[in-house]
């Protein structure tokens, strides 16, 4: 008879190995997690519903004031104030009972401040915080894919996408054209003559909306696959009064377009898309002879060792497992990732035809690079 304990697995053999100390430190580190799991939360909450905004602009005030002067329920506004006071987000004077938001939190975190923003801070920390409470709605789907295959369906984050919008928003509102734009030589003087341009995985449109409203010579053209990114865009463009704006409903990677466009976007897109390769393929022929492409992806080398000390890794795996890599495994893709990496970006790059390829950075995103692709001048 088969011995009972056979094929069991084999505990592992602490006696003679176990370090005390590093246990501790590592349970330390877990009970830290707990704490920066609620505070996301809660600035999840702060964000969505404007008390974050609200605490910016008060002096110290009582939890029934500010309650009043963001319209909601004090019970709640108190013990909401409570997590933010024990996370040293939020300053409280006992004596008067009052909280504070101090200015150098509020830079990261409220969209009403102004553009004050030192060592690059942007207001859109608390956008994260909540898509973060968003990616755990979906977090039982991508478990089923663990064991099952596949993914996790585009259609299945619209909440996601609405916050990663603003998040988007508040970025490029600051940095598009003071700080990203001076990245390419020679764009701003060819825009403002007239140029064609196009935006591949367009989203909402926000950066094809700065650039028409700055350069009204040239037409840009937007491309996405996602039916209610696309009306958005389009309903904004409308409402700016922009002319020289088009969207188009499009999966890149089969899009069928020569030779068109002087210059070509695609900020945080590629990574998601089911066949990258055959996407920049596609943005490569609908370039003119000399064209060129400019890529934001997150700054990571394509070699995990070497994004361990980066201060995002464990933030942007997560997030790879939760959307990026799933929605391109759900369409049969390619499953890149957010961490694809630099190493791997420049070899696709090449592999889509373009012949001189330069990583830019700029301090004003100091997590992303940006790819200027060139072609070859040549037909």
């Amino acid at each position: 008879m088969q011995d009972d304990r056979e094929g069991q697995m084999q505990q592992p053999q602490f006696a003679a190995t176990f370090d005390a100390d590093r246990s501790e430190q590592f349970g330390n580190r877990l009970v830290d997690l707990l704490n920066q799991m609620g505070l996301a939360l809660m600035l999840g909450i702060g964000h969505e519903t404007g008390l974050l905004d609200v605490l910016a602009r008060l002096p110290p005030t009582s939890s029934a004031g500010i309650a009043q002067a963001a319209g909601l329920h004090e019970r709640y506004v108190r013990e909401w104030l409570a997590c933010l006071v024990s996370a040293a987000v939020v300053e409280y004077a006992p004596a008067s009972q009052t909280f504070a938001l101090p200015v150098e939190h509020a830079v990261w975190l409220a969209h009403s401040q102004p553009d004050f923003t030192p060592g690059g801070a942007f207001p859109g920390a608390a956008i994260l915080a909540e898509a973060f409470a968003c990616l755990m709605e979906v977090q039982p789907q991508v478990m089923a894919c663990f064991r099952r295959g596949g993914g996790v369906p585009y259609s299945a984050y619209s909440r996601f996408h609405a916050l990663m919008a603003q998040e988007r928003n508040a970025l490029f509102d600051r940095i598009l054209l003071p700080s990203v734009l001076p990245l390419v030589p020679g764009w701003g003087k060819t825009l403002e003559r007239g140029a064609q341009v196009a935006d591949f995985g367009c989203g909402r449109g926000r950066v094809l909306h700065l650039l028409a409203q700055a350069y009204p010579h040239s037409h840009f053209t937007g491309y996405d696959i996602s039916p209610p990114e696309i009306a958005q865009a389009q309903t904004e463009a409308e409402q700016m009064g922009l002319v020289n704006t088009r969207f188009r409903l499009a999966d890149v990677a089969g899009l069928d377009v020569a030779g068109v466009y002087d210059y070509a976007l695609a900020f945080d897109a590629i990574h998601d898309l089911a066949q990258p390769e055959q996407a920049l393929r596609a943005i490569a022929r609908s370039l003119k002879p000399g064209g060129s492409l400019l890529m934001q992806e997150f700054a990571a080398s394509s070699r995990l060792e070497e994004n361990l000390d980066h201060p995002l890794a464990a933030w942007l795996y997560a997030q790879s497992v939760l959307y990026c890599l799933t929605v391109s495994l759900s369409q049969g893709g390619a499953g890149l990732g957010c961490m694809w990496g630099k190493e791997r970006a420049l070899a696709m790059l090449a592999q889509a035809g373009f012949g001189a390829v330069e990583v830019k950075r700029t301090t004003a995103d100091p997590y992303s690079d940006y790819f200027l692709a060139r072609l070859s001048t040549e037909a």
